[in-house]
């Protein structure tokens, strides 16, 4: 019982720290729900549920989260070589026997050699238990920098996007902030960098699914509202806009659909291509609304605005599902083209292994 719980342990930690792909941990989705869950006992004792209140409050999600994780790892690992050496202790089975394991085994696992083991099975045990304690801290030290340079990159662009929208940013803003610094023809500067930024996004948030939960550090910022904004500029780019085809918007979105894709699938929540003729939350009249402030100044607005209007909804349909679900799940500010709410349900992700079709 002992040993398949320390192979437990491992195995958590080397599907969420060391396997490069997206693979769910029960254990570590135990605790990181957990943290969620007293934060969200925290809020209610606040009394006030204002997006300022739940931004302060939820800031410490993930950091709480992580050295929760952590710490749990290390623990669990104690107490599982703890029950091992106390099984080889056939002749006290007592309560001070139970301190004595408890004792060598973090004497074992700290390298502290305070407590030496006596007979040939508890060296073993307290080998492999200062070697698994030592690896433990390897990958601790290893995972921490990894979790922090993938979070910076993401901040990086997110910050560019406020600098040249405001905040907060939307996909009109977008375009109206470029044709206003003479930049129109020059949006490859932007769908370029942001489909690097998807492509990282989709791989970083499922090997680190913490970093979805990492706030930006203006309240206002949120990866959820830029990947919002960006991709509502380039299917607008591509629907409303009466300018030259651009294939680099069309592949920005692509990989933006993907990327929110991957999350979603890793994070259990449903989705199903649109179909066709999919309804979506945002309005024709505030779709109606961007397109003639656009047209105000001066960027070239397609004279059919029905057709624009179908074939908007028709994109825009892919990606706000998800979008929807992963802001009000991350509690992200919105903008007026934002297509979550503040009352709106929060997806938790499942304990259980996910199967996908």
């Amino acid at each position: 019982m002992a040993l398949a719980s320390i192979a437990t342990v491992l195995a958590s930690v080397l599907r969420t720290v060391v396997l490069p792909r997206a693979v769910p941990a029960r254990l570590a989705r135990l605790v990181f729900l957990s943290v969620r869950s007293v934060l969200q006992i925290r809020l209610r004792l606040i009394g006030r549920s204002d997006y300022r209140t739940r931004d302060h409050v939820f800031a410490l999600q993930a950091p709480l989260g992580v050295f929760a994780q952590l710490f749990t790892w290390g623990g669990l690992n104690l107490l599982c070589f703890a029950a091992l050496f106390w099984s080889l202790d056939t002749t006290h089975l007592s309560g001070g026997s139970l301190a004595r394991a408890i004792e060598l085994s973090g004497s074992s696992m700290f390298t502290l050699g305070f407590d030496p083991p006596r007979g040939l099975l508890r060296h073993i045990v307290a080998f492999t238990d200062a070697g698994v304690g030592l690896t433990l801290f390897a990958l601790v030290i290893t995972y921490l920098p990894s979790l922090y340079s993938a979070f910076s990159r993401r901040e990086a662009l997110i910050t560019k996007l406020v600098v040249r929208t405001g905040s907060p940013p939307s996909g009109p803003q977008l375009l109206i902030r470029t044709w206003e610094l003479d930049r129109f023809d020059r949006l490859e500067e932007v769908w370029g960098p942001w489909e690097d930024w998807f492509i990282d996004l989709g791989e970083s948030h499922t090997t680190f699914p913490q970093l979805g939960f990492f706030r930006s550090p203006h309240p206002r910022n949120h990866w959820v509202l830029a990947a919002e904004a960006v991709l509502d500029a380039a299917a607008l780019r591509m629907t409303a806009c009466d300018v030259p085809h651009q294939s680099r918007s069309e592949l920005c979105l692509e990989a933006g659909i993907d990327a929110l894709g991957s999350i979603a699938r890793f994070l259990g929540i449903p989705h199903e291509p649109p179909e066709d003729e999919a309804e979506i939350l945002l309005s024709q009249d505030q779709f109606t609304d961007g397109c003639q402030t656009m047209a105000e100044r001066g960027i070239p607005i397609r004279p059919d605005t029905d057709a624009a209007w179908r074939d908007f909804r028709r994109t825009r349909a892919r990606y706000e599902p998800l979008i929807a679900v992963l802001g009000a799940m991350t509690d992200a500010p919105r903008s007026e083209w934002s297509s979550w709410t503040d009352n709106a349900p929060r997806h938790s992700p499942p304990l259980l292994r996910i199967h996908h079709r």
